[in-house]
Formats: structure tokens, sequence, C-alpha cells
């Protein structure tokens, strides 16, 4: 019984299973594809990080990301760094922060320039 616990934590880790702190960030990541999905601007402007927000100052939060036409393919399970968070799906990498009132996107569109360094459409890194 000892070596089948073994063999499934270890088939685990080697797959990157999601832990249980990995699922407020997918979910808000989720969320925020599905809005964007279905046009639904000010759903997701409230998953947005005040900074990320707040650069999109030549127009309203909702206006601004319905002109944008960001990418909304399903993210995959984050990867988790602490308050950290980056989700990536087939389009496109969000960028997560944990605030004391919960994960909130911090970059959105967003596609790696080099090893380092991405650029996004909102916010960024």
């Amino acid at each position: 019984m000892i070596r089948s616990v073994a063999a499934v934590l270890l088939t685990c880790a080697v797959a990157a299973c999601g832990s249980p702190a990995d699922a407020a960030p997918s979910a808000v990541a989720r969320r925020f594809a599905d809005a964007v999905g279905s046009g639904d601007t000010a759903a997701a402007c409230a998953l947005l990080a005040p900074r990320a927000k707040d650069a999109l100052t030549t127009h309203p939060c909702a206006v601004a990301l319905a002109a944008l036409r960001l990418p909304h393919a399903p993210p995959a399970m984050p990867v988790v760094w602490s308050s950290e968070a980056q989700a990536k799906s087939a389009d496109d990498t969000v960028f997560l922060h944990e605030f004391s009132d919960g994960w909130r996107i911090t970059g959105a569109g967003c596609h790696p320039r080099n090893e380092q360094v991405y650029d996004c459409l909102v916010g960024g890194r």
C-alpha cells in the first residue's frame, strides 16, 4: 500500500498535478477568459488588478477591453510561486497576483518577447 501511495504521489509530481493553492488563480484565469470570450468586459474588468485596470486610461475599462480583442482560450492549470501565478493557454499567457482580497489579473494577452520578458495587451510583466 505504501508503494501505491508513493507511486501516485510521484506520478502527480511528475505530471504537475494542481494543488489546492493552484485552484484560486486557476478559477480567476478561467473566469477572466470566459468573460472576455462572452463579451462581458465588465466582469473581466472586475478581475483585473488595480494597476492593470489603471493602465487602460484612454477609455473606461470595459470599453478598452472590448477594443483590445483579447485572446480567450481556456487557460491550463497555473504555475504558482507564492503570491504570483502564470496561466498559459493556446493563445496567450495571463499573469496573476494574490492580493489581500484574492487573486487578480496583472497581465493578459501576454506573449514572450524573450526568455524573461513578456509583452502584454493589458497590464504586464
